[in-house]
């Protein structure tokens, strides 16, 4: 909340500021000046809530500055301070839709009484004006979601005319012959909604709205709906085509600045009739998706991770089966990485690596044989982040849906995810504790079940896999002995090399000697 203290003595305002515990009240902006006309200007620019003004003042005074206020329509919450107790001081303090008038010298005690009592009533006053705009966009709602669908018909469907097109924006108050259309797509919607919406999307779509009505309400008519995942705007106006185009943009600052929503836009600037409708959102759909997700610009090769992910299908599956989150975020985490090692990548790309994974995803949910699994990723996420975060929390979604009294029967592919983690992670410190414990297993049922798999113990498979590292990089690499080891997975030489002749039967620079061409 604001507050706007308006005094000629620069000691009284700031021992106003200085006296009043302005949190209590929920204000946390303080405005000052020194004189009606400065105080207007202020007002003008910030627009306060609340105002504590002197009456005798010197350019403007007090009863021509709440005067001022009337006549503009301002609806701020006016205390009087005066020396003076004349009532044509009250009256302009009752015009001005004041609080509360009080007498130099007040105490400080009456000040804040008064302060408390204005804040009260302005925040009732904005909670009913708020329920009432609520409401009344809530009502809006059902006849925009009439026309949604019905936009969504008139262009999908070929054998709608340019007439019945036509007719439709003439409801809207669009002219058919003569407007503009912007096609707009928000990138980061969904985690908006959820961090300062209380994942209200009618709240959400309400701001959005209030900030296209500032910018475009002045330009002419305008209509907006969302249509898959874009936001459609219209405008029928005769301005200049470069106002409006700077229009277009300035709205998708005014989002990222209030909303922190950004957006791709997609813009043609020259007027068109209804028979164009259908080609131009093609060419505007066209250009956001040829734009690059990524802040970089620079170019790259196409990337083949998708090849990767797919790879990951067994892998996958066996690690929804154990319940293992963490590897299946770490999966994500790569994908991610390779998808934006190159600093570009468009929204067209994406949407490729994203059929890609809902095909898998679709295999996944048929090897798991449970119908409750429908899950996938939304075709128009257009930032990486985003797009992550969702991958990452359908993944974590199968792994609670799933019916582990079934997970036994899946204990020969849990097994070999187990085995499949040691081979990507044997550099690291693996015990037979920690794997129970990523795994989801008991220490003793995981070693009787890996033995029985694979005829030998855990700790014996990461030995030999170690040594047939150790022996490939003393072949077939320059590396020092010690970068042997630390490659393999031994942080101690003496260690590494004890080991190694114990397994191969010489030392570590005996077999290289050997072997080595």
């Amino acid at each position: 909340m604001k507050l706007l203290i308006v005094d000629d003595e620069e000691h009284v305002r700031e021992g106003i500021e200085l006296s009043i515990d302005w949190s209590k009240h929920g204000i946390n902006q303080i405005l000052m000046a020194d004189n009606g006309l400065e105080a207007l200007e202020l007002v003008r620019q910030h627009h306060p809530e609340l105002i504590i003004s002197d009456m005798s003042m010197h350019i403007m005074d007090g009863p021509q500055f709440l005067e001022k206020l009337r006549e503009e329509g301002w609806t701020s919450k006016v205390i009087v301070l005066s020396g003076y107790q004349q009532f044509t001081y009250t009256r302009a303090t009752l015009l001005a839709n004041g609080i509360d008038y009080l007498l130099k010298p007040f105490k400080i005690s009456d000040l804040d009484q008064a302060i408390e009592k204005a804040c009260k009533q302005i925040r009732e006053e904005q909670q009913a004006r708020l329920k009432e705009l609520s409401n009344n966009f809530r009502l809006n709602e059902v006849n925009n979601l009439v026309n949604e669908q019905r936009f969504a018909s008139l262009i999908e469907e070929e054998q709608n005319g340019s007439r019945a097109i036509a007719d439709f924006l003439a409801t809207l108050g669009i002219d058919p012959d003569r407007f503009y259309v912007i096609t707009y797509l928000p990138r980061n919607k969904d985690a908006i909604v959820k961090q300062y919406y209380e994942r209200d999307e009618q709240l959400f779509n309400f701001a959005v709205k209030n900030i296209i009505e500032e910018l475009f309400a002045p330009l002419g008519a305008w209509y907006s709906l969302q249509y898959q995942s874009f936001i459609i705007l219209f405008v029928s106006t005769r301005m200049l085509p470069d106002d409006i185009e700077k229009s277009v943009y300035r709205l998708q600052e005014a989002w990222q600045r209030t909303l922190r929503l950004s957006s791709f836009v997609g813009f043609r600037s020259v007027a068109l009739a209804a028979d164009k409708l259908q080609q131009v959102l093609l060419e505007e759909k066209s250009v956001i998706l040829n734009s690059n997700i990524l802040s970089s610009s620079k170019n790259v090769e196409k990337s083949e991770a998708s090849l990767f992910f797919i790879d990951k299908e067994r892998v996958i599956v066996e690690a929804v089966r154990s319940k293992n989150k963490q590897y299946l975020h770490e999966l994500v985490d790569e994908f991610t990485r390779e998808l934006t090692a190159g600093g570009r990548l468009t929204l067209r790309e994406l949407q490729h690596y994203t059929v890609e994974i809902n095909l898998l995803l679709m295999r996944i949910y048929v090897q798991l044989s449970d119908d409750r699994f429908h899950a996938t990723m939304p075709l128009w996420l257009a930032q990486m982040e985003e797009w992550s975060a969702r991958l990452k929390q359908t993944f974590s979604d199968i792994v609670e849906l799933i019916d582990y009294s079934k997970v036994e029967s899946g204990s020969v592919q849990s097994i070999a995810a187990v085995r499949n983690y040691i081979n990507d992670h044997m550099k690291e410190d693996i015990t037979l504790a920690s794997l129970a414990e990523q795994f989801h297993f008991s220490p003793q049922y995981l070693a009787k079940r890996f033995k029985e798999e694979y005829q030998t113990t855990i700790m014996n498979y990461l030995s030999q896999l170690r040594m047939d590292k150790a022996c490939s990089l003393l072949v077939h690499t320059d590396l020092t002995i010690h970068e042997v080891a630390e490659e393999s997975g031994f942080e101690e030489l003496n260690y590494f090399s004890k080991v190694f002749k114990k397994h191969i039967g010489m030392t570590p620079t005996a077999y290289r000697k050997t072997y080595k061409p």
